[in-house]
């Protein structure tokens, strides 16, 4: 009976997790992975996802991105995780980030962006989706317990697969729309408290919207998945609303300039 149970409650957790709502203006919630096991995972998908894409080497920019990430940082509700942001070597517009804090830009998202305030809005997005732990909600609801544990037990071929199945070419996993519109909602308050202006984030997604109209190859699958796009808008707009006003830095600097010029040429 006490194996029985064992096995069972994986199950039932799971069954849990998957029927609960992600309240929005809230970063709890029932997690199967401590935190401690997600940043072991963490740093066991970046050297897999590291082998998948080429990661830029060039000081100026890293740094930039490093700068502008723990800027951010300072805004957020809590910190769990030892953050690491870096460049990666693809045109697609996307960023993603992965379980434990490490996040990734593409060259191509930098290339899209009008200013660093657009930038910092979706480097918000993605460091709140680790922020609110959604990345590992998401994968044991998605590949079951059993199979995340494997792999922090050393199960070397399951975590190559895996890493491949979820972040793949252009950084894939796939989020509910609740937790995609709490990643907008803490975005804008982490922005808000970093100083960088919240409206960069609806700047930057209605020009999504009409690039994926224009030129939908441009457009990572990843953002093409996302809540439809006027209607994300909308609710950031309704969020910025609400916040006190309050003066902003500058969106762009000399230093954006040079780093968007620089990633042009690669």
């Amino acid at each position: 009976m006490w194996i029985l149970k064992r096995l069972l409650f994986p199950v039932l957790m799971l069954s849990i997790v998957s029927g609960c709502a992600v309240n929005k203006s809230s970063i709890g919630g029932f997690n199967l992975i401590s935190v401690d096991e997600e940043k072991q995972l963490g740093d066991k998908f970046a050297v897999e996802i590291e082998k998948q894409h080429k990661v830029l080497n060039d000081s100026e920019v890293q740094g930039f991105i490093d700068g502008v990430g723990k800027r951010l940082l300072a805004g957020v509700r809590e910190v769990d995780f030892p953050y690491t942001f870096q460049v990666v070597q693809d045109d697609s517009i996307n960023a993603f980030a992965i379980p434990g804090g490490h996040t990734y830009v593409n060259t191509g998202l930098i290339k899209a962006s009008d200013s660093e305030t657009e930038l910092a809005a979706v480097m918000a997005h993605e460091i709140n989706h680790v922020v609110a732990r959604h990345s590992t909600r998401q994968m044991t609801q998605r590949y079951g317990y059993a199979l995340i544990a494997s792999i922090l037990l050393g199960n070397q071929g399951e975590l190559s697969k895996l890493a491949a199945d979820m972040f793949g070419k252009a950084g894939t996993l796939y989020y509910s729309r609740e937790m995609e519109s709490q990643a907008d909602y803490l975005g804008v308050e982490t922005m808000y408290k970093a100083g960088y202006n919240p409206q960069g984030m609806v700047t930057f997604f209605n020009k999504l919207e009409a690039t994926g109209q224009s030129e939908p190859g441009r457009i990572s699958k990843y953002f093409s998945t996302h809540p439809a796009t006027k209607e994300r808008i909308t609710s950031i707009q309704e969020e910025i609303s609400k916040l006190p006003p309050k003066s902003y830095s500058p969106d762009s600097t000399s230093e954006f300039s040079r780093v968007k010029a620089k990633t042009k040429n690669l």
